[in-house]
């Protein structure tokens, strides 16, 4: 395994609780994050912004906090009430959605009043988390926090590959061609992504042991988050 993509969702635990992310509570982070790292392993952490206890500051916290975990990469996203579900019905019977437009549903609009958040402020809000986890002195502090050299390197090469050639793989989402340039993306994973895979048993998996780590493969309803692409 060279790299796991955890669904952190929120650092607030009245959010989780509030959005039914059971599996996430009681889970130490930081610890999840160690182990991986430990393995050899990349992070990509998701988050969502615009839960209903989120507040201004939400977008600073969340990002130094991933910078200072050295998460490798990380994905944010407004939270989306889409249709048919119990998130979507709640915020409806309150009278909070804002924009029947089905294509705007992609985590990247703001589509129903925040409680705590004006619709621009939130929107303001995720795209700068997206730039301030990104910046190159961002990168680099997060790299210092690696166990190793190689993964420092790892994390610098991999964290700014994602930044500087994201428009590139939006364009191949777009046109539905990801399988083609998985290749490219193996071949660079490869190069400095192969410590330790080898000698891993699979009872060294992420979730082995105590204390287990939250993962994003199966959320319960309302789901509060989909695409991982960039702004």
């Amino acid at each position: 395994m060279r790299s796991v993509f955890i669904g952190f969702e929120t650092l607030n635990p009245e959010n989780l609780r509030r959005h039914a992310k059971g599996q996430n509570l009681a889970r130490n982070y930081d610890e999840v994050i160690r182990r991986a790292h430990s393995l050899g392993i990349m992070v990509n952490g998701s988050f969502v912004f615009g839960l209903d206890d989120d507040a201004a500051d939400v977008f600073d916290r969340t990002v130094e906090w991933a910078i200072s975990r050295s998460v490798e990469t990380a994905t944010f996203h407004i939270m989306t009430p889409y249709p048919g579900t119990a998130l979507h019905t709640r915020l409806a019977a309150e009278g909070r959605i804002t924009d029947a437009n089905w294509d705007h549903y992609d985590t990247r609009h703001v589509v129903y009043q925040p409680r705590r958040l004006r619709p621009d402020q939130l929107l303001a809000g995720y795209r700068r988390a997206y730039r301030d986890f990104y910046r190159w002195n961002a990168i680099a502090r997060g790299a210092t926090g690696q166990p190793t050299a190689r993964q420092a390197v790892r994390h610098v090469a991999y964290a700014g590959g994602w930044k500087r050639l994201e428009p590139l793989w939006d364009l191949v989402i777009r046109a539905l061609r990801v399988n083609t340039m998985l290749p490219v993306l193996e071949a660079t994973l490869d190069a400095f992504g192969g410590i330790g895979r080898s000698s891993r048993t699979p009872s060294q998996s992420i979730g082995a042991g105590p204390p287990p780590g939250p993962t994003s493969a199966s959320l319960p309803e309302p789901p509060v988050t989909s695409s991982p692409r960039l702004p």
